[in-house]
């Protein structure tokens, strides 16, 4: 009998069965500390002086990603909330349908690899009592579906995505009874499009436009998986600012929005705001 443990999102589904789920967890693949979610406080089976708890990994397709001390890849959840200076995460796997497939990563004071810096990394209590491990905010899983080291099986199911290094210029993100997929900055800040820019005469919002809709200039990370990074590019304003498109279309925040998710900008203008599904276009 199967069982659904993963929210699918943009009609896509992930089914695995709980018995599925048990043998995996059995297996080493689901379950333990370092390796397989959970807490970790510091006690695994590597050399004190030795240990590595989030170090980098890389293959072709991906460039570098973060994983555990086993080599285990580690994923953020688009529907979560990173931190900010402002507000904690908000982590929205829970333990009774979501966390079987997607076990939490946790270390107490983490050993990190070369070329991570500490400054991105820390924790922060579930609502569950839980302990969970951030980078630049976003809480850290493994996916119960990756059997061995450098497994990557959970990238770009839904809304999950490996953390990439560099971090992303750019994150897809979605949002209960919101839209399915919508960019975000890679601190979680929602993204909007102007629809009066569809003619190709360039930024329709100027001047004072601008203190409610600043523009977006993404820096030189990479994109998450299944959107193309071709279709993110810089243009030059009429009024000489850089500004990110996608696609063609200029990228804007919304000056309202004061946290994470906010998406208080959607239908702003008289309609003409809403944000954009890349995986659309």
């Amino acid at each position: 009998m199967l069982r659904e443990v993963a929210v699918g999102v943009n009609g896509r589904r992930f089914l695995l069965s709980l018995a599925a789920v048990m043998s995996i967890v059995a297996a080493g693949c689901g379950g333990g500390t370092s390796g397989g979610g959970g807490n970790n406080n510091n006690n695994n089976n590597n050399d004190d002086n030795n240990r590595v708890d989030v170090g980098l990994r890389s293959s072709a397709s991906l460039g570098n990603y973060l994983v555990s001390d086993s080599g285990r890849t580690l994923y953020y959840f688009g529907l979560d909330l990173p931190a900010d200076a402002t507000h904690k995460a908000v982590s929205n796997c829970a333990a009774s349908d979501c966390l079987p497939l997607w076990p939490i990563f946790h270390v107490d004071s983490p050993v990190l690899g070369a070329g991570l810096n500490a400054a991105d990394f820390a924790e922060f209590v579930r609502e569950d009592g839980v302990k969970q491990t951030t980078y630049k905010g976003w809480p850290l899983y493994f996916f119960a579906g990756d059997s061995k080291a450098g497994d990557t099986n959970g990238d770009n199911l839904d809304v999950w995505y490996v953390i990439k290094d560099p971090f992303y210029s750019a994150l897809a993100m979605t949002k209960s009874g919101g839209p399915a997929i919508y960019l975000a900055d890679p601190a979680g800040r929602t993204l909007y499009i102007d629809a009066r820019d569809n003619d190709g005469s360039g930024p329709t919002c100027v001047g004072a436009c601008l203190n409610n809709w600043p523009p977006f200039t993404a820096g030189n990370g990479p994109l998450p998986t299944g959107i193309d990074p071709a279709k993110l590019t810089t243009i030059t304003r009429p009024d000489g600012l850089t500004q990110s498109a996608f696609d063609g279309h200029p990228l804007y925040y919304f000056a309202r929005d004061a946290a994470p998710g906010d998406l208080l900008g959607r239908g702003g203008l008289q309609g003409a705001f809403d944000v954009l599904d890349p995986t659309t276009l």
